[in-house]
């Protein structure tokens, strides 16, 4: 799938410092950003929903959109400026490139998707909205 639903932090800048184990060779703390830092923290955000509500909550993508109906209430924070424009970046051949994205904007967009979350009001929304 390449559109997104919610958007995370997944810069370098300001990423997530993580204790390796179980690579014998790489045993200690490293940074992670990117996809590895997004996904386990909406993964988290998602597993306290499924906590506060009882039980697992399942497929909620049509949930995700039903709650961005109520932003405000529902946790949802739109992303309006910005884009996930990647690059410059030089190729090992020397080679720039510019992989050009899109523009955040009111309301769902290719940059962001709904936005992001304000956990602390994601979670009971998510974890009480109906099954749509």
């Amino acid at each position: 799938r390449g559109t997104p639903d919610i958007s995370l932090s997944a810069a370098v800048d300001g990423a997530v410092v993580l204790y390796f184990s179980f690579d014998p060779t790489r045993v200690g703390y490293h940074l992670v950003g990117g996809t590895s830092e997004a996904s386990p923290e909406f993964a988290g955000v998602v597993a306290m929903a499924d906590q506060v509500a009882g039980h697992d909550l399942g497929n909620i993508d049509n949930r995700i959109y039903e709650l961005a109906h109520f932003r405000n209430l529902a946790g949802e924070v739109d992303v309006t400026q910005g884009n996930n424009t990647f690059g410059p970046f030089t190729n090992s051949d020397g080679t720039t490139h510019t992989v050009v994205g899109f523009n955040a904007g009111p309301g769902y967009d290719l940059a962001s998707g709904n936005g992001t979350v304000d956990a602390s009001r994601f979670v009971p929304a998510l974890a009480f909205a109906p099954n749509f």
